[in-house]
């Protein structure tokens, strides 16, 4: 990636082995496109939103999440081929059980998700299945500024929020597979009438990448722990009315059993730090919401 020329992603045309997959992309956690995996998928043929929504609906597995659906069990397995490397890193012990979800996304033209990073370092496989999305992923080592104590990039101008990072931008068209590694910010416009996505999710017990994000996140997420399970009632009961309030797609702090080993532990000077950090970006934050009132306003139209 280089601020100063169009950045390229990487791309390739045949499906990886598991053993190059882990070594050359997951691995040290870097995003790859993989064109046409899955252009003679049934799922291509058989989808349309009406159908894939009444399938969904019918399967007791299945969570409608508004913005998406999700299951932790396989779903809809004969419309699909999945990959053989990503079936056996599902498989693998190297990955948390509990992390491991299918999603299925549904959209219109025009559709915006905006800048984010998934929260328990969550790596994403997505499959473009119909339609085309208009991707741009941000790297962790060049983090966008977020929300105070989240995941959640501040609604600014892309032009702005995008100056000095380090980015990809790209289409993701019909029967491409693209890998989003853990903390990398993305955001995708849906850009034909009819657009659905597959992606699996998995968390690795193990890192040992350490970008600036990954540290953040995990001094935010020592934070927000400790106003979850303050010694003062009035701390914890502000902490839960926060989260209470916040949209149900998906949660700011750690959602799984077992915490990520990783060769950095903050100290409580790092705990410190950051709270006042994020602190400091409340003034920021308060400058968007007239933005941040009219994307739900957006929202609640589609």
């Amino acid at each position: 990636m280089n601020n100063g020329s169009p950045p390229t992603i990487t791309t390739v045309s045949e499906v990886p082995s598991r053993e190059t997959f882990l070594e050359t992309f997951s691995g040290p956690e870097r995003p790859v496109l993989i064109k046409g995996l899955a252009k003679d998928w049934p799922a291509r043929g058989k989808w349309t939103p009406e159908r894939l929504r009444a399938d969904l609906h019918g399967n007791p597995s299945v969570k409608d999440r508004g913005v998406f659906f999700v299951s932790r069990k396989p779903v809809l397995e004969d419309d699909i081929v999945m990959p053989d490397f990503l079936e056996e890193i599902l498989r693998s012990d190297k990955v948390m059980p509990d992390s491991i979800a299918w999603r299925f996304w549904i959209n219109r033209k025009h559709n915006r998700t905006e800048f984010h990073y998934d929260t328990n370092a969550e790596n994403v496989i997505t499959v473009q299945v119909k339609g085309r999305k208009e991707w741009v992923l941000v790297s962790p080592e060049t983090p966008l500024p977020c929300y105070p104590f989240t995941n959640f990039t501040l609604l600014k101008s892309e032009e702005k929020l995008l100056r000095s990072r380090d980015y990809y931008k790209f289409d993701l068209e019909e029967g491409d597979l693209l890998y989003v590694p853990p903390y990398w910010y993305h955001r995708a416009v849906a850009k034909e009438d009819v657009n659905i996505n597959i992606n699996w999710t998995f968390t690795k017990r193990a890192t040992s990448i350490l970008s600036r994000e990954f540290k953040r996140d995990i001094e935010r997420i020592r934070v927000l722990d400790s106003f979850k399970n303050h010694k003062w009632v009035f701390v914890r009961n502000g902490y839960s009315k926060v989260i209470g309030a916040m949209p149900k797609v998906g949660g700011i702090g750690w959602g799984l059993k077992a915490f990520i080993r990783a060769p950095y532990t903050p100290g409580r000077t790092a705990l410190f730090t950051r709270c006042f950090k994020e602190l400091l970006s409340v003034p920021g934050m308060l400058m968007t919401l007239s933005t941040v009132r009219a994307t739900l306003r957006k929202v609640d139209k589609t």
